[in-house]
């Protein structure tokens, strides 16, 4: 979402003014004035957001959003709310790939573990029993010699299958990556219609008197980052640990693009901080249904030891 939209795609009597001008927009409630600046994008970016916001992958998500708003009568405001539920829902065949293979992934990993552990203490006659944790079994032995051996062929073996049955932890984070274009053209697509011509009424509640007016305290947009790094910080439980540079530097540039989109809906009409709020809500709903016993029954996951039948605690379990 970085600064996708730019003054000149809002309408001009919203921020009062042309892109390339510092501009402010002046909000009285209550007697309290809030001032907003917008700044000019770099060509090369500038040129990226237009072809994205008339690209046609845009396109015919403005057209789906439009079209929801048409049949369904709901207002702007329930249509964006609507619109970030039905392509979340699009999208979950993805994730539940996703998940699925995740789940292979640990059974896998987890019967090797067993299975090596077992061998190892009946061939040297070791006493075997589960960790502290109750997760895994290990061997009762202070020769550090086998310890070192037997972890060793554990990780061989475990990385030789995974590769065999194509369970890699790369692949399955890239199918959960492979939905975000669609959050970020369907943005575009929300830019596009309240730009348009036709200026949709987009009546506020509480304390948001007007949608089409950035967010005066700031609630949705903050709201979203804390989702953000919610979602963020239950994946790092969830998925396959990594400590390697690349992990590291993808969990770093998310955090930063989170707190940069944060900053930027702060100046943008509050119903695009709404429609990233549902697009986070829905996420968050996704995983945890996802994630709950009867439905990976359903639709054919294996469960895992840590499942929980609430499926809330589910997204804060950690999965080994």
């Amino acid at each position: 979402m970085v600064e996708m939209f730019s003054s000149k795609c809002i309408r001009p009597s919203l921020l009062r003014g042309s892109l390339g001008i510092r501009n402010s927009i002046n909000l009285s409630k209550n007697g309290f004035e809030i001032k907003r600046y917008n700044s000019n994008l770099p060509p090369v970016l500038n040129d990226i957001f237009q072809y994205a916001g008339s690209c046609n992958i845009t396109s015919s998500l403005q057209y789906c959003i439009e079209g929801i708003h048409d049949v369904s009568g709901l207002g702007w405001g329930a249509t964006f709310i609507a619109s970030a539920f039905v392509l979340r829902a699009v999208s979950s065949p993805a994730h539940i790939y996703a998940e699925k293979l995740f789940a292979d992934r640990i059974h896998l990993t987890n019967y090797i573990h067993k299975r090596v552990i077992e061998d190892v203490g009946k061939q040297l006659n070791i006493r075997v029993k589960p960790n502290e944790a109750g997760t895994q079994l290990q061997l009762m032995t202070d020769d550090k010699k086998v310890a070192i051996a037997t972890a060793k062929h554990i990780e061989q073996t475990t990385h030789k299958l995974l590769t065999e049955k194509k369970l890699f932890a790369s692949r399955i984070q890239n199918l959960k990556l492979s939905t975000v274009p669609i959050w970020i053209f369907s943005s575009f697509a929300v830019r596009n219609i309240i730009s348009g011509d036709f200026n949709p009424a987009m009546p506020g509640h509480l304390w948001l008197t007007d949608l089409m007016l950035p967010d005066p305290y700031y609630i949705m947009p903050v709201a979203v980052g804390l989702l953000g790094f919610l979602n963020m910080y239950s994946q790092k439980l969830i998925f396959p640990q990594q400590s390697n540079f690349q992990s590291k530097s993808y969990d770093v540039l998310l955090a930063v693009m989170t707190i940069a989109a944060v900053r930027i809906m702060m100046d943008l009409p509050a119903c695009v901080s709404l429609y990233w709020l549902s697009v986070s809500v829905s996420g968050m709903v996704e995983n945890s249904i996802i994630r709950y016993p009867k439905f990976k029954e359903l639709i054919g996951i294996k469960r895992l030891p840590t499942d929980s039948k609430y499926p809330l605690m589910n997204l804060f379990n950690r999965k080994h």
